[in-house]
């Protein structure tokens, strides 16, 4: 299908995983997974959190995380404990090895991205609020 034709719902969701695996392929550049930039990106915000509510914010199930998480403590980059007043809470924390090496990657995703062509300020926000619009449109739609 010609992309200046193809209909404007299924351009965005092939430009979105073009996207997705561009970065995805720059943070294994830097030896971790999407997903584990995306734990170490939460734990620098949030510090320290349950697993769960880890889970949560990152829109993953806790299971998914399970794994994940047990990469990133096996490298150093984030330690997990048993919480001192319900012990069926796992806490985790970033460590400041976790820290440098999300330091890193996201610099370079950043790097990477900001290669890609941009668009201009005007068309940024015309292009994000588009999005938003799209983005409550389909979640007040969704059954």
């Amino acid at each position: 299908m010609d992309p200046a034709t193809e209909p404007l719902d299924r351009l965005l969701v092939r430009t979105g995983l073009a996207v997705q695996r561009f970065t995805r392929r720059v943070a294994a550049a830097h030896g971790l997974s999407a997903t584990a930039l995306d734990v170490l990106g939460a734990l620098v915000e949030l510090d320290e959190v349950s697993h769960r509510d880890l889970a949560g914010a990152l829109r993953l199930a806790p299971a998914t995380l399970t794994p994940v998480l047990d990469a990133l403590e096996g490298a150093g980059a984030l330690t997990r404990v048993r919480d001192g007043s319900d012990r069926r809470v796992v806490r985790v924390s970033i460590t400041e090895r976790g820290r440098q090496r999300y330091a890193e990657a996201s610099a370079g995703v950043t790097d990477a991205v900001a290669r890609l062509p941009t668009p201009s300020g005007e068309q940024v926000e015309l292009i994000r609020a588009h999005l938003l619009d799209v983005l409550e449109a389909v979640d007040r739609a969704a059954p």
